[in-house]
């Protein structure tokens, strides 16, 4: 009797193709797309994010040490922001014929002086940022006004942002992809009761700078003309930084990501009222949960909150006044399940998730 061999029963392992993975911050929707990558892809993480500029060096011979040892078994490159960290990227993709993908935010779009915000308001970085999307093979972005749009909410910047009004030789193709909601997690809490005519607004970092950029300044504000109303902000107050603020406003330093669907579903209204954002997770995750949205109109905020909230043409305190009130006498029961159904509908994570995929496998 011949030898009986049991190769053929033997399953052999399929190896996902890798992805290359490089971003600065390990926010929420950086975490999410991780995810959404794992699913397909054995997922290779690059952060750059030095310490202090002078070891900016010191980070672009780590980031060319893993591009070197990675490039060559992988199929794609993707970034998240445009700056410092994605030139390398992209000219490895263009020298070993790999794609890259620059996934814009928000801050890598845009230039205002009167805050000191934004990657194209200085020149080095904003050399690396138009020069790392003009190489890039695709541009994801999660509304139209990181392309470009007009300005006008304050009088103190350019009358457009979008890094195409920056630099119109910018010809790389660009798809929008909006950014997505987890909508089963974050979602009205049974049991808790929402707290009438209450307000809420979230600045990871509150610093010079991000309590104007944030409207964090205009939200107290707001506090000293509605006396009867509560006010609250979630976020850090920087070393150095004073807020003087009324009785009626408080300050909660930080609450655990797993914990935000019970805090925002105890408030009446979300307040987004932002100089400048690139697309407002906070606001869909608050809308999702409930709150009725209160938005300045910059970039595509007004888009998600559709006809579910309230809108802040120009940054001026006689205009707010007048939305607040409208809110206060709004009817909030209606306006709070149409928050949370347009998240659902149009921000929710599966959309994200089927899009971005769809695209990686496109470049692929």
């Amino acid at each position: 009797m011949g030898k009986v061999t049991h190769n053929r029963f033997v399953k052999t392992k399929v190896v996902p193709p890798v992805l290359l993975y490089c971003y600065p911050v390990m926010s929420s929707f950086v975490a999410q797309d991780i995810r959404f990558f794992e699913e397909y892809f054995s997922v290779r993480k690059f952060r750059f994010q030095p310490s202090h500029k002078l070891l900016l060096p010191v980070s672009f011979i780590r980031q060319k040490i893993f591009l070197l040892r990675n490039i060559h078994s992988s199929v794609i490159i993707v970034c998240q922001f445009a700056g410092y960290q994605t030139l390398l990227p992209v000219i490895f993709g263009k020298l070993f014929h790999k794609p890259c993908l620059i996934v814009v935010g928000g801050t890598d779009c845009v230039s205002m002086p009167s805050i000191n915000y934004g990657n194209l308001r200085k020149p080095l970085l904003r050399w690396f940022t138009l020069k790392s999307l003009q190489l890039a093979t695709h541009i994801t972005a999660p509304g139209i006004s990181l392309i470009e749009c007009d300005y006008n909410y304050t009088d103190t910047d350019y009358p457009k942002q979008g890094y195409l009004f920056f630099d119109k030789s910018i010809i790389t193709p660009y798809t929008i992809i909006h950014n997505g909601i987890d909508t089963s997690r974050f979602r009205p809490v049974d049991g808790i009761a929402r707290k009438k005519n209450s307000f809420l607004t979230v600045c990871t970092n509150i610093d010079n700078r991000n309590f104007h950029l944030k409207g964090i300044d205009l939200f107290i504000e707001m506090a000293e003309y509605f006396p009867d109303c509560e006010f609250t902000i979630i976020g850090k107050v920087s070393p150095g930084f004073c807020i003087r603020k009324p009785l009626n406003v408080t300050l909660i330093d930080y609450v655990p990501n797993e914990l935000l669907p019970s805090k925002l579903s105890g408030y009446t209204f979300y307040c987004q009222l932002s100089m400048s954002e690139g697309f407002g997770v906070a606001l869909a995750e608050a809308m999702a949960c409930g709150c009725v949205p209160i938005v300045s109109k910059v970039g595509v905020m007004d888009y998600i909150i559709g006809d579910s909230g309230f809108l802040l043409d120009k940054r001026n305190t006689d205009l707010l006044k007048s939305v607040i009130a409208k809110g206060l006498n709004g009817d909030i029961e209606s306006l709070s399940v149409r928050a949370r159904n347009r998240v659902v509908e149009l921000f929710n994570s599966e959309i994200r998730r089927s899009s971005i995929l769809k695209l990686i496998h496109e470049l692929i």
